[in-house]
């Protein structure tokens, strides 16, 4: 019931960024004007007067299908508080990549377990109905409450990291926005600072979606108290940070992601006068985030089997390039790349939405300007 309840809040959340921006196009009203219309009759009262002052007027051609009248479209100016606007600038990324992880969590808890090394031989559709058997449709669900918890910090401090990256670096000559240079580095600073922040939640998420293997002297946690109380006692506060070496080597992923999507966008702007549509939004980030999530999967797997229980007693993995290593001896390429096709299914339109929104929600915040205190 509480992982409903959240679950609840972050929709009613993202429904009210949404219907902002929604709100803030409909003020852009276009109206038709009498023949009796003060304006246009020349007879401007005191109150007509002040709502021109305080608005643009745009008077467009008669339209014959309108009986000749004239349309208005009345913008007016708009301000908003720095502190609401940084707000809703830090939230934009993070409440999409929470509604996104909600309904691609079963996806998560297939790949993740993919991933593993009990059972990375296995078929996704195989593994889910094991799921099922064994914990039911809920089974499907683990790990959801720090993805709760976890995705709105992480992605909303990645984006505004990113966001704030590129605006400085920019002003160096040599790291122009929309540049090579600029997105890479902003790039990697976004992934470094949300991966520092954020890993422990995502250690315990992985430790909950893994099943345990029992004949190895693996447990099953009693819930995500257990979780984190047996990884302090058993592995102390560096336990918390199992696998972030794995992290910050993905961020080349995000660094790639980024120069794809803004090379997109670049292209779709200097081949017409408008805006990017949605629709274009939506592609540029699907087609970034595949080509760099496939260019660097292994960090993936090698973050997962970082994270696990140990073996006997044992952790057999104990960095980076070791997990690479012996997961490539030992199980060639498709231990590597195990899962990969779930992950696909999952990060792609996931990523799509949250880059989506957060144009969305940005090209709304750019029509207000900081109102001074």
């Amino acid at each position: 019931m509480t992982t409903l309840r959240i679950i609840s809040c972050v929709v009613l959340l993202y429904l009210q960024v949404s219907s902002l921006e929604a709100a803030a196009f409909t003020r852009k009203i276009a109206f038709d004007i009498s023949p009796h219309d003060p304006i246009r009759c020349g007879l401007r009262s005191k109150s007509t007067t002040k709502t021109i002052n305080h608005s643009k007027l745009d008077f467009s051609d008669t339209s014959p299908s309108r009986g000749g009248a004239s349309t208005v479209a009345i913008t007016s100016s708009k301000t908003m508080p720095a502190i609401q606007k940084k707000m809703f600038n830090l939230l934009s990324g993070g409440v999409a990549g929470t509604v996104a992880a909600c309904v691609t969590n079963p996806l998560e808890v297939i790949r993740t377990q993919l991933q593993s090394s009990s059972f990375s031989n296995n078929s996704p559709v195989m593994f889910a109905q094991k799921v099922f058997e064994t914990s039911g449709l809920a089974g499907f669900f683990n790990g959801l409450q720090p993805t709760l918890i976890g995705t709105i910090p992480a992605r909303s401090i990645y984006f505004f990291a990113y966001e704030n990256s590129k605006r400085k670096l920019g002003k160096l000559p040599s790291l122009k926005e929309g540049s090579v240079g600029n997105s890479i580095i902003a790039g990697f600073s976004a992934g470094i600072a949300s991966n520092t922040l954020t890993n422990p939640i995502w250690m315990v998420k992985t430790r909950i979606q893994l099943m345990a293997d029992q004949s190895v002297g693996q447990r099953a946690y009693a819930g995500y108290g257990d979780a984190v109380s047996s990884i302090f006692k058993e592995e102390g506060i560096a336990g918390f940070y199992k696998g972030i070496c794995a992290s910050y080597w993905g961020c080349a992923e995000g660094a790639i992601q980024f120069l794809i999507y803004e090379q997109l966008k670049k292209r779709n702007m200097e081949k017409s006068s408008k805006p990017p549509s949605k629709l274009q939004f939506f592609c540029s980030a699907a087609i970034a985030k595949g080509v760099a999530a496939i260019a660097t999967y292994p960090h993936e797997v090698a973050r997962t089997r970082l994270r696990e229980q140990a073996r006997e007693g044992v952790f057999r993995y104990s960095g980076m390039w070791q997990t690479i290593g012996l997961i490539a001896k030992e199980e060639g390429r498709s231990g590597l790349y195990g899962g990969m096709g779930v992950h696909l299914m999952k990060v792609v339109p996931n990523s799509a939405i949250m880059f989506l929104t957060y144009e969305v929600v940005n090209s709304w915040l750019s029509q207000y300007s900081v109102k001074e205190t």
